[in-house]
């Protein structure tokens, strides 16, 4: 870590907007047009792309700078020990459970140089603690494949439509096997509550793994970034889907002895198109609780897997496809696993069907892109789900 850390990026101002409600029969028709756009030509199987050297190292160069940032800006809040942020600086934008999202008040005398993209990209910082574990916080969002994404992102968007992985620049190693660093599409309804009739879709930049500090204390570390990559292009400008662009990078650290992890993260989505920045800031709040989410999603990838071993009958089956280093074996087969579950199949049969049935339905599917989950059999039916396409690490 460099010797002195980062001034604090400023925080953009507002934009003055206000709520405006449209007579009814307009909302009719909104509502009306939002259901009847032409198709959007969703990418159903991208052959991952092969990267030259040179694209591969500006893109792992890029992930490194936003997250040593970012880490930087964490340590100092983190070595103040996590203060409360000032009411006169900064204005509570939400919170839930434990975790409180902010923006930074506008400035009395407005920024200079300020550009109008820039105000249309508000940061949001995001504060406080999960329960669970430091590797629940990754092994939730882990997903190397366009089958994993569609079982994870559930969990964290509720506008999720569609996924595909575009290219693996780097993968688990055994010193750190949640590392991985990868090029990802997403389409999403983001502003469905609004009846916005255009998805939007991103080009994102994911990065994700856990190491260690210049204190030698330990930090997990996720990052999406949006970055302009030729296998993935913008729509086009007649299209039903507008490009977004979004940052979020979050820095989590376990609380010593204890079951509880600390978050730190700062965010931006900018949905593009001309929309109120109360919407932006929405959009950013949600963004940010996916936090909250990826500990969901470990803890039913976790109990699944359970379920699929016992009705295997045999914890340790081998899988013809599974690489010298793997994300289950990992949570798995050791003595006590991160988040304090039990390992024996027979004692969590009562949670497991609970976890299970909370599931979406998108999230179990065959070969054929049917659900499988969804009725009163769940764990009978576990059994059928194809367990080479569930969280498998390169």
């Amino acid at each position: 870590m460099a010797e002195s850390l980062p001034a604090q990026p400023s925080f953009p101002a507002p934009e003055a907007t206000r709520r405006a409600t449209a007579p009814e029969d307009v909302q009719e028709l909104l509502h009306q047009a939002k259901y009847t756009t032409s198709p959007v030509e969703i990418p159903k199987e991208t052959p991952l792309m092969m990267l030259p050297d040179g694209e591969t190292q500006a893109f792992r160069h890029l992930a490194h700078s936003i997250v040593s940032r970012t880490l930087a800006h964490e340590s100092e809040y983190h070595r103040t020990k996590r203060p409360e942020l000032g009411q006169r600086d900064w204005k509570l934008l939400k919170r839930q459970n434990e975790i409180s999202i902010y923006k930074r008040r506008a400035p009395k005398i407005p920024e200079q140089g300020r550009t109008a993209a820039q105000s249309k990209r508000p940061m949001a910082l995001c504060v406080g603690s999960i329960a669970g574990k430091l590797e629940d916080a990754l092994y939730g969002v882990h997903a190397k494949t366009r089958e994993e994404m569609q079982v994870t992102l559930p969990y964290l968007s509720k506008g999720h439509v569609d996924c595909a992985m575009l290219a693996k620049l780097e993968g688990a190693s055994t010193t750190d096997p949640y590392r991985q660093l990868s090029l990802k599409w997403h389409l999403a309804d983001a502003l469905s509550e609004a009846k916005i009739m255009k998805l939007r879709d991103l080009c994102t930049l994911e990065s994700m793994g856990i190491s260690t500090d210049a204190q030698g204390e330990r930090y997990a570390y996720y990052l999406l970034q949006s970055v302009d990559f030729a296998g993935c292009p913008p729509p086009p400008e007649d299209s039903d889907v507008i490009r977004a662009h979004m940052m979020f990078c979050c820095i989590y650290r376990q609380v010593p002895g204890s079951h509880i992890v600390d978050v730190y993260a700062k965010g931006m989505f900018d949905l593009g198109g001309d929309i109120p920045s109360f919407l932006v800031y929405n959009s950013s709040c949600t963004l940010m609780l996916s936090v909250l989410g990826a500990m969901d999603s470990a803890k039913a990838k976790r109990l699944t897997l359970v379920a699929l071993q016992k009705a295997d009958n045999s914890v340790s089956s081998s899988i013809d496809d599974l690489s010298t280093l793997d994300l289950e074996d990992f949570e798995l087969t050791t003595d006590s696993s991160p988040s304090g579950y039990s390992n024996s199949a027979s004692s969590l049969s009562a949670e497991v069907a609970n976890v299970i049935a909370a599931m979406p339905l998108a999230c179990f599917r065959r070969a054929t892109g049917s659900p499988v989950l969804g009725d009163s059999h769940l764990l009978s039916r576990v059994a059928c789900a194809p367990r080479n396409q569930l969280w498998r690490p390169s």
